[in-house]
């Protein structure tokens, strides 16, 4: 007889008293027997005897003698042939596997005395045969896409394993992507699509798409249609979204031609937008030109059949106002110093999508509230300029950088005057605010104290104690530099004569790095050091000897007491580079107001 593995092993012999027979010679196999002859309830003759395998068949050949009771009384003996176990193709296993799909291999031939089961490092799923095939349930392990695992392949037999037929590293397929799609995340929307794609980077067979409307933690769903053309989703609309919404997009339970699917749901967010609002505006909201070009840029094109100057005005200045794509224009001419202009934009402004705009938006700006004048020139014609706020009778001038390295002096001075042109109103109505940032440019420009001819400029006005030949802050003797004669340098002179046409009520000239404020002892200037000192915790050392341990002679401070009979205030900074605006501003402020 042959030993089949793929159906019962058996052959149509005439069996007496079949229910008395047994196997006598082989504990390997059973015997059972079928299609009886009866006389009555007696079973008198089998046609048909079966062998069943107890054990694993072992390739080749074995004997089995059956007789009545398993004596030696009418004896047969069965020789089977057994060959080898089918075999498994698993030539699959070079390519990429499914992670949901059962996993199919061929049999040599089919099998129904061995089963089969598929190992990785931590899980085992069985492998039912079908004919000429195992089935493999691999969506059982739970693999994971576009990974590699080493897999067995083990043969059983009741339960026990028997061979391993496949001992190999496998991969699985990559998961499905969502590489492009007709909208990005979040978004927003200013047209009314009806459509909206997806496309993938694999054929698709199936997958669910929905969209939702999204109000918090409440989803409304769309409705919608849903078609799959290989590598594209494409959902349809029957009506329009409605606008200032938010809504998600969830595609999820996609597989593809080669069964892989998307790793996670595809999630993507996006809002539509209300009408045509102001996204941008060119303009500062104070300091602006007092002829200028204001452009507002709108999130969206604007309709071309739309009026813009019915939902567009201003205030403040005459304006010319028009339109192109998604930009008005504003123009104004000459209009006066520190004049406020409104701006306003009503709602019913229309996109070119037909999208109306149901808020209101305003924006108010200033024009510049400072005149600038060229007071004179350096030695190398470097620009000594002046900044000019307000129109009251009384004047506060403000100085610095008399000495080039004196940075901080400056850099106040720079800050001070955008603080002005911020909070111009706050100027009191009968004074007059005039910043020179930089007496001496050149001394700046270079990082130096003196300026281009190396005179101390500081050292250069007509007082009482006047020398060409000074002492330097170290106490160095530096001869000439106090200059050939008072007033010989080009600064000193420009700001001398600029300050005799002012005719200050006060003058704040500031210095570094001694932490020190002085008043030039004229009119109420110690009580005004004084305040200043207070206010910013800088020492007053007004009227205090040897507040300086080097001589100094020929200061603007003492001209301004001598020869012209005005109040100042010396400030020296605590640092010579940084501005000490926050320290400093109350006391600008205060002065500006004494």
């Amino acid at each position: 007889m042959q030993f089949s593995y793929g159906e019962n092993t058996c052959t149509y012999q005439l069996t007496f008293l079949p229910g008395l027979n047994k196997l006598t010679n082989n504990s390997d196999f059973t015997v059972s027997n079928s299609n009886y002859l009866r006389i009555g309830s007696i079973r008198l003759f089998s046609l048909k005897t079966c062998f069943l395998a107890k054990k694993a068949p072992l390739a080749g050949s074995a004997e089995l003698s059956v007789s009545l009771f398993g004596s030696l009384f009418a004896q047969k003996t069965y020789k089977l042939n057994i060959p080898q176990p089918p075999t498994v193709q698993s030539s699959v296993l070079s390519q990429p596997i499914s992670t949901i799909e059962p996993l199919k291999m061929a049999l040599s031939n089919k099998d129904i005395v061995f089963d089969y089961q598929l190992e990785t490092e931590s899980k085992t799923t069985a492998c039912p045969v079908n004919n000429l095939a195992i089935y493999c349930d691999t969506a059982s392990l739970h693999l994971s896409q576009g990974k590699k695992y080493n897999v067995k392949l083990v043969r059983t037999f009741e339960k026990q394993k028997n061979a391993t037929l496949i001992d190999e590293t496998i991969s699985t397929v990559d998961p499905t992507t969502v590489i492009n799609s007709s909208i990005s995340q979040e978004q927003i929307v200013y047209d009314k699509p009806r459509t909206f794609t997806f496309d993938l980077d694999k054929g698709i067979v199936k997958g669910d798409v929905k969209l939702e409307k999204v109000d918090g933690d409440k989803r409304t769903a769309v409705v919608s249609q849903t078609i799959i053309d290989n590598k594209q989703i494409k959902l349809t609309l029957q009506e329009d979204l409605e606008r200032s919404s938010t809504y998600e997009f969830t595609i999820d339970k996609v597989e593809s031609k080669d069964s892989s699917t998307l790793l996670t749901p595809y999630l993507l967010s996006f809002s539509t937008s209300d009408g045509p609002s102001v996204s941008a505006v060119n303009i500062d909201s104070f300091g602006i030109p007092q002829t200028k070009t204001i452009v507002l840029t709108f999130d969206q094109t604007l309709s071309d059949d739309q009026d813009i100057t019915k939902f567009v005005s201003t205030s403040g200045v005459s304006t010319a106002i028009s339109k192109t794509g998604n930009q008005v224009f504003i123009s104004y001419t000459n209009a006066p110093i520190c004049t406020d202009i409104g701006i306003n934009v009503s709602p019913g402004i229309q996109s070119n999508y037909g999208v109306i705009q149901n808020s209101s938006w305003s924006f108010t700006t200033r024009t510049i509230c400072h005149t600038v004048s060229t007071i004179g020139h350096s030695v190398e014609e470097r620009s000594i300029l002046a900044y000019t706020f307000g129109s009251g009778s009384q004047t506060v001038l403000y100085t610095g950088a008399i000495h080039g390295n004196e940075l901080s002096a400056k850099y106040l001075m720079n800050a001070w005057i955008d603080e002005l042109e911020l909070n111009a109103h706050n100027i009191p109505s009968d004074k007059r605010i005039v910043v020179v940032p930089a007496i001496n440019p050149d001394g700046v420009a270079a990082n130096r104290r003196n300026n281009s001819n190396n005179v101390d400029l500081n050292r250069n006005f007509p007082t009482d104690d006047w020398q060409s030949d000074i002492y330097s802050p170290t106490n160095q003797p530096i001869p000439g530099g106090g200059g050939a004669s008072p007033l010989s340098e080009p600064e000193s002179q420009a700001i001398a004569a600029f300050t005799i046409l002012l005719q200050p009520r006060l003058t704040m000239s500031f210095h570094s790095a001694a932490s020190y404020v002085i008043g030039n002892q004229n009119g109420d200037s110690a009580s005004l050091a004084d305040t200043y000192g207070q206010l910013t915790g800088y020492r007053n050392m007004t009227g205090v000897g040897g507040a300086f341990s080097y001589p100094i002679t020929g200061t603007y401070d003492d001209w301004m007491r001598e020869r012209c009979g005005l109040t100042s205030v010396l400030v020296e900074l605590s640092s010579s580079v940084n501005s000490e605006f926050s320290r400093n501003k109350t006391a600008l402020w205060t002065m500006a107001r004494s």
